[in-house]
């Protein structure tokens, strides 16, 4: 039995509603024909989509993927249903962008205001997130493109989806105005370690981090750990502590305006990659060659300003 997409559509509305009988009542039809498809879907694919509770139904680790999917070709239909209409070579329709939070400021920004201009009748809708947040994203196919660090220590990439490097940034250390290497261009752990650490802690940064100072067989001295990378910015420039970090911003101050130095790190660190993470199904469309296109530009220029 071919699976249709009024399958899919049946499935995913019970997915979000939680019940057959909300889907339902979404869909306007009887609940006997959204179970039916969901019994019929399920058979074709031989999988089970859902668990059945008592107060309703939850998605099985097939089902989970299975939306994912769902999710796409669904919307891969309704692309098609618009350019067939058009059939032109105009780049159209929505672009959803999940975002690792620190990343976002160096490139959402940009890339919104350069799809308006170059790209004008594509809709850039865009989220932050942590790295869970945003691999989720992905999986359930709430987003059609993910930008993240791709950290050594976590999982492979390559099995979420197809992943495509933007840029590399090395870390870099944030000091008082106050701090003796403050006037400095450069700083090795070695010389901090025993000074306050203002760890930077939204996962999994936090054990990027600390494993610099493995690297060197150092301990820092955490003090703080904080998830939003404006508090620590704004610990560094009272005087608090030291911190590190990976985005720089074209000015070296706070949210209040009050300056602190941002050196480049001594050592043997290798950069850290920020890569896009596409689908593993379906290739690339064209609204997602547009941002590869795009996000690339923006975040090479911010890297190669850091470098230069």
């Amino acid at each position: 039995m071919a699976v249709t997409l009024r399958q899919l559509e049946y499935f995913i509305a019970v997915a979000e509603c939680g019940t057959v009988t909300a889907a339902s009542q979404k869909l306007f039809i009887s609940q006997s024909a959204v179970s039916n498809s969901i019994a019929d879907l399920e058979k074709s694919l031989n999988i089970k989509l859902f668990l059945r509770h008592p107060r309703g139904l939850s998605l099985s680790r097939e089902g989970r993927k299975a939306l994912n999917r769902a999710r796409h070709l669904l919307r891969d239909a309704a692309e098609l249903e618009r350019e067939a209409a058009r059939w032109t070579d105009e780049l159209t329709g929505t672009l959803r962008v999940s975002c690792y939070s620190t990343l976002a400021p160096a490139l959402i920004p940009g890339l919104v205001a350069a799809f308006a201009e170059e790209y004008p009748d594509v809709e850039v809708q865009f989220s932050e997130g942590s790295r869970s947040t945003v691999i989720e994203d992905l999986e359930l196919g709430n987003a059609d493109v993910v930008v993240l660090y791709d950290y050594a220590f976590t999982e492979d990439l390559s099995r979420i989806g197809l992943p495509v490097k933007l840029a590399g940034f090395p870390p870099y250390v944030l000091v008082p105005p106050s701090m003796e290497r403050a006037s400095s261009t450069s700083v090795s752990l070695a010389e901090l370690k025993d000074e306050p650490f203002i760890l930077f802690g939204l996962e999994p940064a936090d054990k990027y981090f600390l494993s610099l100072f493995d690297a060197e067989g150092l301990v820092p001295r955490i003090k703080y750990r904080t998830t939003n990378f404006e508090v620590a910015r704004g610990l560094v420039a009272r005087g608090i502590g030291y911190s590190l970090l990976t985005q720089r911003p074209g000015r070296t101050v706070d949210y209040d305006g009050l300056e602190y130095s941002a050196l480049s790190l001594e050592g043997n660190h290798q950069e850290l990659d920020v890569v896009a993470l596409f689908p593993q199904h379906g290739g690339l469309t064209r609204r997602g060659e547009a941002f590869l296109t795009t996000a690339t530009r923006i975040l090479t220029g911010k890297a190669n300003e850091l470098r230069g």
